[in-house]
Parts: C-alpha cells; structure tokens; sequence
C-alpha cells in the first residue's frame, strides 16, 4: 500500500516561504556586496537538499516501511507497532537534528513519551500523526489517511503472526 503525505500545514509553508524569501534577498543583495552571493548560495543549496529530502510519500511493503522522498527512499522494518498519536499525545519535543520546517519536518526528535524517534511529517496536526515501531527506531509519519494506512499496517502483522 502506498500514500501520500497529508497536506503540508500552514506552519511549513510560512517558514518555507520566509526562507525562500531571504535566499531570493541574498541574491538581490549580491549586486551591493558580493558576500550575499555566497550566503545566497549556501540558503539556495539548504533549500534544495530540504526540498529534495522532504516525503513525498509512505508505503508498506510486506513488514516494511518505506519513505519515499524526491531524492531517495529509507527503508524501516520489521514493524512491530503502529499508532495514532492522537490517541497518545506526545510530550513537549526536542529536535536533536534535522530539519524542522522547510519543505517538511525530518530528522532527530526526543520526547520523554517515545524517547528518540525520526520524523517525516508535512504537518503537525495531531489527527495526522502516526507512530511506526520497529526493533530498532520509532518513525513519526503522516500519511494523508492516518486511519486507512493504520488498519492496512494492522492487517498486514495479523497475517504475519
């Protein structure tokens, strides 16, 4: 099964723009000290990577997850739990690395709730939020149907079991 990501949330795309705004005002003020060329540049190439790294979208594949984003795919499994966090609000969260709001939210995240986890969200609306178990790691993902790729998710460890 395969899903999009939710809609990206307003939030995400304030920041995104603001960003892209100030990239755009670097080059612009290149042409009055050529320093913001290099600091244009540097933004430019940031935006990009995020743009490129941002999920595009989830699938299940067997007892896989598998994130799809423009530039490549991760691979986690063999899931062993999935759960809306809406039914299991998480704490106040840390972001320990990555990237908290252009194009998406990826990266590092610790909470007292999950402890470290990664997340690939377009959105923080709660309804939206998803929380993937493997041996290994948590994964915070936000699929457009939270509820539908849930109960495919469970069906697929019922016939595994």
């Amino acid at each position: 099964m395969r899903q999009n990501v939710a809609p990206t949330s307003l939030s995400i795309k304030i920041v995104t723009s603001l960003i892209l705004v100030l990239t755009g005002g670097m080059f612009i003020g290149a042409f009055f000290n050529f320093v913001l060329l290099w600091a244009g540049i540097f933004m430019f190439t940031i935006a990009l990577f995020c743009y490129l790294s941002a999920p595009i979208a989830y699938e299940l594949n067997g007892d896989q997850l598998i994130i799809n984003s423009r530039l490549s795919k991760k691979v986690f499994g063999p899931i062993s739990k999935c759960s809306l966090i809406d039914e299991n609000k998480p704490s106040f969260t840390i972001r320990l690395w990555g990237n908290g709001g252009i194009f998406a939210g990826t990266g590092f995240f610790w909470n007292k709730k999950y402890g470290v986890f990664r997340a690939y969200v377009s959105t923080g609306e709660r309804s939206k939020l998803m929380l993937i178990e493997t041996p290994e790691s948590k994964v915070v993902i936000t699929p457009e149907n939270p509820k539908k790729f849930l109960a495919y998710a469970n069906s697929l460890r019922d016939i595994n079991r």
